[in-house]
């Protein structure tokens, strides 16, 4: 509870100058004399004189009043000494402190030093220098030239224009603000205006149905009547999965790649190498180089089924135009030209507005040649986001 007291143990020195006996700690390797204040190193114990050379005494000033020679002490004056005024400050030596401080001398007056003096304004300009002889002010005037400020206004006349005196006078004020803008910019009536247009192209809202145009730099947009977003990402499936896509991008299925088990995809240009078992929406081109199985309503704007591919259709496809060259089995609406080449086959209703079959090339259901034939998909009140079709 209680610590252990720990007393510093002290050692007597004595004062190498003047013999004052005085206690330090033990561990003390240096200190100053309390009689004398000179100061000495410790050493085994032992005080020595500090190395080096030594001041004389210590400088103090003392403070302004009269005195004379004959006041000090008998033995510090010399014959011969002119009586000594203290009015300023003097620097006496500490070794003649003892004996009443024996002044130093006054330094000589440079002869160049000027006892008048000159006020501060008159330095500055602000007034004219003069010198007091026996109470009289003369007035000096420059040989070399006018004087530093003679020259300067009044303040009446500097006050002329400024906002204090505008305040002053009840007069509005009007500072113009200073336009804060980048230095390359241009106003409108400075722009040019693009000669070309930017470049669009038509978008189909994939939930209701909704064609606008977008610019082709754009990696997004909003359907105007829906609001639902729009992506313009591109994919490429490499691997079969199961995948529920709705872009308005591109989509690439590699060989090695494909789409099963009810996968839902919405796209622009649709190009497929490998299996495909899906729910399309398309609204650009269809390409079919692998046979697969496509399901929903699907519309585009162009469908091509290459040489030796059967792609099933059981709800049906619109398009454009087409150009079948493979097996097609579902019912076909062309708004535009059919072609029909001789390793083509078409297993259901065909209705278009022109046909071109080439000899080999057969349809097997009904066929209907009217110009009127339109492939315009209706817009859609409600729409469930879950599904697309």
């Amino acid at each position: 509870m209680f610590g252990k007291r720990h007393f510093v143990r002290k050692i007597d020195l004595t004062c190498p100058y003047c013999g004052h006996l005085q206690q330090e700690p033990a561990a003390v390797i240096s200190s100053f004399c309390r009689s004398c204040g000179e100061h000495f190193r410790v050493r085994r114990g032992v005080a020595h004189a500090s190395p080096g050379l030594r001041v004389s005494g210590i400088a103090e000033i003392r403070a302004p009043r009269k005195r004379t020679l004959p006041q000090l002490a008998p033995s510090t004056v010399e014959a011969g000494d002119p009586e000594v005024g203290l009015g300023d400050s003097w620097m006496v030596s500490a070794t003649e402190s003892a004996r009443e401080a024996k002044p130093l001398p006054e330094p000589p007056a440079s002869p160049e030093a000027d006892s008048s003096e000159m006020p501060a304004g008159a330095f500055f300009g602000l007034g004219t220098p003069s010198t007091v002889d026996g109470g009289d002010k003369e007035e000096k005037t420059s040989e070399e030239g006018p004087s530093l400020g003679s020259e300067a206004q009044s303040r009446e006349a500097l006050s002329q224009g400024s906002m204090g005196a505008l305040i002053a006078a009840q007069k509005t004020v009007i500072v113009a603000e200073k336009e804060k803008m980048p230095p390359n910019y241009a106003g409108p009536e400075d722009r040019h205006k693009r000669e070309d247009s930017v470049p669009e192209f038509p978008v189909r809202c994939f939930r209701c149905h909704h064609v606008q145009s977008v610019s082709r730099f754009a990696k997004s947009t909003q359907c105007e009547r829906c609001s639902a977003y729009i992506s313009f990402a591109n994919y490429e499936i490499k691997q079969v999965k199961s995948h529920t896509l709705r872009t308005r991008g591109d989509i690439l299925v590699a060989k090695k790649g494909g789409l099963i088990r009810n996968s839902e995809i919405a796209c622009h240009h649709l190009t497929v190498s490998g299996a495909i078992d899906a729910t399309v929406d398309c609204s650009g081109d269809a390409v079919f180089r692998h046979s697969g199985t496509v399901r929903g309503h699907v519309h585009c704007e162009k469908l091509v089924v290459e040489k030796g591919c059967e792609v099933r259709f059981p709800d049906g496809v619109m398009a454009n135009r087409a150009e079948i060259a493979g097996h097609v089995i579902g019912n076909m609406t062309c708004s535009g030209k059919v072609r029909v080449a001789r390793s083509g086959v078409i297993e259901g209703d065909l209705a278009a507005v022109d046909l071109e079959l080439r000899d080999g090339g057969r349809i097997t259901g009904e066929t209907l040649i009217d110009p009127d034939t339109t492939t315009v998909l209706k817009l859609r009140k409600g729409f469930n986001p879950s599904l697309i079709g």
